[in-house]
């Protein structure tokens, strides 16, 4: 059980960064607070860099609070939080180059999730990104090709997508955007998500590279149908959630709420669209003035305490894929409740669909 105090700290801190609260003095009790465990909350959440922010804002505005934070750490933060700007550059920079390599044959490359969401960050590349996913139409094996020839280490034996690794960069490349062999409903989502994307008005630059940012409609299903998938299998982090509050934050007078919200509804994803919302509120201290959104939800503080608490992650993990498959099986009896508050399908169910649609189903 994490200390509530250095919680607290934490959800100040990124509250302060994103711009929805003062850092003013004596805001956070600094007596009997572990400026350590402030860190590795934030280092497990993914949000070391964005928390960094928020502490040199909060340093600014009082003396006593900066005389709390141990030189050392402060450091240590200092050259992590450079790390991750390292990392996401460098991500930007050799992805750009390859995509810019596939232009040159004709393929259109679509970023999916990761930079796109970081444009709504204050500073986007204090988004704690993984891999870079693209979707590239039609082209999904010529992208393979040209990468190949490009000297890239290209593994595409699962149907989803191909792991390319570029210049020392992970890069999935989609066959498909959605897993389509859990149902007829995720066969569904990626067809209308494939639709969206065809419509090339709804496509904008991202930053200054040839790299393709979706529609607003796009980004809230691809980014709900993710975070949901994570939550069911291995939990997520407060950097999801993050997402979805920055998005609300800027967009939600922009999005067509009623069109959203029904096809949540069809995809089972409803429920877990409001406790990301009542939790942006809460936590983040989004301001929500748009009527048409929900912004209650009675699973708030159980998804609240998964997310800062469960020990269940499993892909950032480097182990084989048996293994992997084992700890997904361990995680989906350990959290039947999650899928009782927040998904059509039960635990047995969805192994059933796991394990038939990989030995039966065809994507047709």
């Amino acid at each position: 059980m994490q200390n509530d105090q250095n919680i607290t700290a934490l959800y100040h801190l990124l509250r302060v960064a994103i711009g929805t609260e003062e850092a003013s003095v004596g805001t956070v009790n600094t007596e009997g607070l572990s400026w350590q465990e402030v860190y590795n909350l934030a280092r497990k959440q993914g949000v070391l860099a964005l928390a960094f922010d928020g502490v040199m804002q909060a340093l600014e505005s009082d003396k006593e609070f900066a005389k709390t934070l141990p030189l050392p750490l402060k450091l240590q933060w200092i050259n992590a939080s450079l790390t991750i700007e390292q990392r996401y550059e460098k991500q930007r920079e050799v992805c750009a180059e390859l995509v810019d390599r596939w232009a040159e044959q004709g393929i259109k490359s679509v970023c999916l999730k990761g930079m796109a969401f970081s444009t709504y960050y204050p500073v986007p590349n204090h988004r704690e990104c993984g891999d870079f996913d693209c979707y590239l139409y039609d082209d999904y094996a010529k992208g393979n090709d040209i990468a190949r020839a490009l000297g890239a280490r290209v593994s595409d034996d699962f149907y989803k997508h191909s792991e390319i690794i570029y210049r020392k960069v992970m890069i999935e490349n989609h066959q498909y955007i959605v897993a389509t062999r859990l149902s007829k409903k995720t066969k569904a989502l990626n067809a209308l998500l494939d639709t969206m994307l065809r419509d090339e008005t709804s496509l904008a630059p991202l930053f200054d590279t040839k790299i393709l940012k979706p529609s607003l409609l796009f980004n809230a299903l691809f980014m709900t149908y993710h975070s949901h998938n994570h939550f069911l299998t291995e939990g997520i982090r407060l950097r999801h959630i993050l997402d979805w509050a920055l998005f609300l934050k800027e967009e939600q007078h922009n999005l067509d709420w009623e069109q959203f919200y029904a096809i949540c509804q069809e995809q089972g994803l409803r429920a877990f669209v409001d406790v990301q919302t009542a939790i942006a509120i809460e936590v983040f201290g989004v301001q929500i003035e748009n009527s048409a959104i929900v912004t209650t939800s009675p699973y708030t503080e159980r998804v609240l305490k998964s997310v800062m608490e469960d020990d269940d992650a499993i892909f950032s993990q480097s182990i084989s894929k048996w293994r992997t498959r084992m700890l997904i099986v361990r995680n989906l009896f350990a959290s039947r409740w999650k899928y009782k508050a927040f998904s059509d399908r039960g635990v047995l169910a969805t192994i059933f669909s796991l394990v038939t649609g990989y030995l039966f189903h065809t994507e047709e």
